[in-house]
């Protein structure tokens, strides 16, 4: 099934699970950015931008999916990529080049923003970056295995391709 065939509906309890999905994310997000605020308010807010940067990144990702400026269960809590699609780029054809530009980017910084805060975590006491690991791994392993798998963008989407080859189709 790809996105051009068949684009999977969203029901009200995929939504409910979504939401409840990124406390284990947001639990880690929020105690990261806490800790680096003790630290210094630039390491934050340099965590913040980093987080924004891959949010705009992920907008150009978002361009030709079926659910741009709709419901989105977007890793990480990217939504916020999604309505950012939707206004800039609402005129936009896909274009694999530009997806795979703004994909590749935003993957890169989703990556350099959850390894940010590691170092100044392990400065804080080690126990910090164990739990920050395993929030960030609980809540990637359940939100790959649920919702990549039936998402209708999975096919283009890197993440998803990469759930699709780990947890099957």
């Amino acid at each position: 099934m790809t996105h051009k065939e068949c684009i999977y509906q969203w029901t009200d309890s995929d939504k409910r699970l979504y939401f409840i999905s990124l406390i284990p994310f947001l639990i880690a997000f929020v105690g990261s950015a806490y800790i680096l605020t003790t630290i210094s308010i630039y390491l934050m807010l340099i965590f913040i931008g980093l987080y924004i940067i891959g949010n705009f990144f992920q907008a150009g990702a978002c361009v030709g999916c079926p659910y741009q400026g709709k419901f989105c269960p977007a890793v990480f809590g990217v939504y916020l990529g999604n309505v950012m699609s939707s206004i800039i780029y609402k005129n936009r054809t896909f274009e694999r080049r530009f997806f795979n530009i703004n994909a590749n980017a935003a993957s890169i910084t989703c990556i350099l923003a959850l390894l940010f805060p590691i170092y100044w975590l392990t400065l804080s006491g080690w126990y910090y970056v164990v739990g920050y690991l395993i929030l960030v791994i609980t809540y990637w392993f359940y939100f790959s295995s649920v919702f990549c798998l039936k998402c209708s963008y999975s096919d283009t989407c890197p993440g998803g391709r990469t759930a699709h080859t780990i947890f099957g189709k």
